[in-house]
């Protein structure tokens, strides 16, 4: 009891009440949810966040539903049990603010309000990102307790993040200065002079080393996300001038705070898959980085062993191009319509079919006992066990929204934007259970250690 104590008041001693996540609304959502089931968990709807007023950003041709619409993903804040979503861009909207959904109530609200932009679409102080199509690029940093954005299509240009300095990026927002009523950047830069700044933003330009890395635009690029040396890296990418062949790329982070450095690497080529838009994970197992290729000839995953990571010499490590069948034979399409998302309790990656409602798929990384990738893996479809399931029917892809979170051991969604109801649904996926062996399999597992634990005695005796 006193342990348990002590550890309840070094946590609360070290962050903020704030910042100590409360999912416990969420867990009794899931306990309530059968294995294979999906639940609702937002009480108010999305467009409820937007700022009005002198506040609210003028009139692009979508509004601040493309925020989630137009390729877009989020970042799931485990600090805080909170979804981060952020994004725009291009011909769709100028606004840049930030909107966070709280998991411990289930409200939507707003990070920030958005910075103003001039003639040319840059930010007018250029403390802050231009909005952009993300993608999969949207990630949250854990160590740094920081989101992080690549970005994708900046508005207008649809490139990459930039004003009148030039190129800037990648751009981290602190969480720890959300405030709806500030701007992300300084006093007088929003779109009511009078809203004051709340300097929420850090450019990361210039504050990286690169090994055989240039940093170009992120259009239609993946990310993936885990902690190396207790240091947030992320695994990348970027699909240079829509070349249909990305490289790899692995982005360290410093002590942001601190005025720590990044490195940026490429540590592999596309060579035989080709890939657009579409999502990444990491396939903890064995040590894969696993993005949605095209299909058809193209394959449908492209698959890096990251054992094999090289900066030195990165055109050596080339992918691997994966065909999905199901169990059948039959050939299966990968298409933009699929979250793509590792579930390290099951060993599988589950896809989500955006375009069927809440229709997940399993897939069996292919490996064999020697560790090489197979280049044929398996799929199958999952029973759904619920009623309730989002509506889907994205316009532009699931994307990046669609994450594993490890604390639920569940997935969060976040449905498509809809006009008619202004409302952007967020939803928990709670996977079924590993398989574990009936009884009689235990007995029959239990008596053949015992037999070969006799065969090994009588062994040593003779």
């Amino acid at each position: 009891m006193f342990k348990k104590t002590l550890v309840t008041f070094t946590l609360a001693a070290i962050l903020p009440a704030s910042a100590i996540a409360d999912i416990s609304r969420l867990q009794n959502l899931l306990a309530a949810t059968p294995e294979g089931g999906w639940v609702q968990a937002n009480t108010t709807t999305y467009s409820s966040a937007w700022a009005t007023g002198l506040s609210a950003v003028p009139p692009t041709p979508s509004g601040p539903g493309a925020v989630v619409r137009a390729w877009s993903s989020f970042a799931w804040d485990s600090t805080r049990g909170d979804l981060l979503l952020w994004g725009g861009g291009h011909a769709n909207y100028a606004g840049n603010e930030m909107y966070v959904w709280d998991g411990g109530s289930g409200a939507w609200t707003r990070g920030s309000l958005s910075s103003r932009v001039d003639a040319n679409a840059y930010v007018v102080d250029n403390a802050a990102p231009q909005s952009s199509h993300t993608y999969d690029n949207n990630v949250f940093l854990p160590v740094n307790d920081m989101f992080l954005t690549f970005g994708g299509a900046a508005y207008t240009s649809g490139g990459i993040f930039s004003s009148a300095r030039g190129t800037e990026g990648p751009w981290l927002w602190d969480p720890t200065k959300a405030d709806p009523n500030k701007v992300g950047g300084t006093t007088g830069s929003g779109y009511d002079p009078a809203s004051q700044g709340g300097q929420m933003w850090v450019n990361r330009q210039g504050q990286f080393s690169s090994t055989n890395a240039t940093y170009s635009d992120f259009v239609n690029g993946t990310t993936a996300y885990r902690t190396e040396n207790g240091k947030d890296v992320v695994y990348l990418t970027p699909n240079q001038h829509s070349s249909g062949f990305p490289s790899l790329y692995r982005y360290t982070f410093g002590d942001v705070r601190q005025g720590g450095t990044d490195k940026m690497e490429k540590i592999g080529v596309m060579w035989n898959a080709a890939a657009s838009t579409g999502a990444a994970t990491i396939d903890s197992a064995h040590n894969l980085y696993v993005r949605s290729a095209m299909g058809g000839q193209y394959g449908d995953f492209a698959v890096w062993d990251l054992s094999k990571s090289n900066a030195a010499n990165p055109d050596a490590n080339r992918e691997i191009k994966v065909d999905l069948k199901l169990e059948n034979g039959t050939p299966f399409e990968m298409n933009v319509n699929y979250g793509v998302e590792y579930d390290p309790a099951n060993g599988k990656i589950l896809l989500w079919d955006g375009a069927s409602k809440g229709k997940v798929w399993s897939v069996t990384p292919g490996v064999d006992a020697a560790g090489k990738v197979l280049t044929t893996w398996t799929v199958t479809e999952l029973s759904i066990t619920s009623a309730a399931q989002p509506s889907g029917n994205f316009v532009t892809g699931v994307l990046g929204k669609w994450k594993y979170v490890s604390e639920l051991g569940a997935f969060v969604a976040l449905n498509e934007y809809s006009n008619t109801t202004g409302d952007a649904e967020v939803w928990l996926y709670k996977p079924f259970a590993a398989a574990v062996p009936e009884p009689s399999v235990y007995v029959m597992m239990l008596a053949g250690i015992g037999l070969m634990g006799w065969v090994a005695r009588r062994r040593r005796t003779c």
